[in-house]
């Protein structure tokens, strides 16, 4: 669909007018109200969640909510939409850059300046198994798949694929290519199967213990948010460049897929019980356990981190400690070198407790 914009310019930016965004969304089922006492804009997504992570919160006396959660805020214009008719609908204004975090909720849009049309791609939604037995199918739009059991298969997405499975149910992607990013909803409980999945970017949310199991297939990052419960991750022949922890809740590694991790939540909590070439720890007060006989090239401490400890049950061959609070390390494994202040509770190694510049 290609919608014309009219809008207002206020220092060089485009704005959109609210009731004909209104009117696009409700007809791909994404509800949505203005407050205009408190300047608001609330969007209800089909799944009742949404992968806002990371948005940029900004300024402004308006406000954009997704299922209840404050996404941004911006800058709002009153004026007139002159496309409702001839003497037009009293409307509110939004800033264009604001409004394209609608990708964030499975539409795809485009502003074309020069032939000023906003394109705008609605979502695939599905509760049924989705791609052919044999052979790839191509999808270019988002995909949004809800429901017991979420069935993907031999599909070429152009677009983001949203996962949402219900309570106890499951999801299982096998050879699924995505070019954009793979979000999981999880509920508690929900096993996640994926099997030959490519995509550059998973993002995690659980509302309670989950569990992935990675077959084959390749990811650029894997970010798990902030959640509860905790999450158990085990590949086989799979490659994931990068985990990043956001999660207070336990975090397990297992298998043989990763290249490495960061933790990023205060008061993380990460288990390896796989060896990794590389950890770094961004935040304070988290702990790392390395698993019985597992190894770690190298982990890394950010200056900034305030208390950070570890427990070693196998090998880390560097550590390197830049904050100038001690790495607190207890365990039965070993530290081969070490670099910056660290106290341990008994004998680790020939570099136990060692400090260096």
């Amino acid at each position: 669909m290609d919608l014309w914009v009219t809008g207002s310019s206020d220092s060089g930016e485009l704005y959109v007018p609210l009731n004909i965004l209104q009117n696009a969304l409700d007809s791909i089922g994404l509800r949505s109200s203005w407050n205009a006492s408190q300047f608001t804009w609330a969007i209800q997504t089909p799944a009742s969640r949404a992968d806002t992570w990371g948005f940029p919160i900004g300024t402004g006396i308006g406000a954009v909510e997704v299922d209840g959660s404050l996404v941004t805020r911006l800058n709002v214009v009153p004026g007139v939409d002159l496309t409702s008719g001839w003497n037009g609908v009293d409307t509110v204004f939004l800033p264009l850059p604001q409004v394209q975090l609608l990708e964030d909720v499975g539409v795809q849009n485009a502003w074309d300046g020069a032939s000023r049309v906003w394109t705008w791609v609605p979502p695939l939604q599905t509760s049924e198994p989705l791609g052919p037995s044999q052979g790839v199918e191509e999808v270019r739009a988002d995909i949004v798949a809800s429901g017991a059991n979420i069935v993907l298969r031999n599909l070429q997405v152009d677009g983001d694929v949203f996962v949402s499975p219900s309570p106890d149910g499951s999801v299982s992607l096998d050879h699924v290519s995505i070019d954009g990013k793979l979000v999981i909803l999880a509920s508690s409980g929900a096993p996640i199967q994926l099997s030959d999945v490519a995509s550059p970017r998973i993002d995690v949310d659980s509302e309670g213990p989950v569990s992935i199991q990675l077959n084959g297939g390749a990811v650029g990052v894997l970010d798990v948010l902030p959640g509860e419960g905790g999450l158990q991750v085990t590949g086989t022949k799979s490659s994931v460049l990068e985990v990043d922890d956001f999660a207070t809740s336990p975090v397990v590694l297992a298998g043989s897929a990763y290249e490495s991790a960061e933790i990023r939540a205060a008061d993380g909590v990460l288990k390896a019980e796989t060896s990794l070439p590389l950890v770094r720890v961004q935040a304070s007060g988290a702990t790392f356990t390395v698993g019985q006989g597992q190894t770690i090239g190298l982990l890394q401490v950010s200056p900034a981190v305030n208390g950070f400890s570890v427990d070693n049950f196998g090998t880390i061959q560097f550590l390197v400690n830049s904050s100038p609070q001690p790495v607190s390390s207890q365990g039965t494994g070993s530290v081969v070198a070490a670099m910056g202040a660290m106290t341990s509770s008994q004998a680790s190694g020939p570099a136990s407790g060692a400090t260096g510049a």
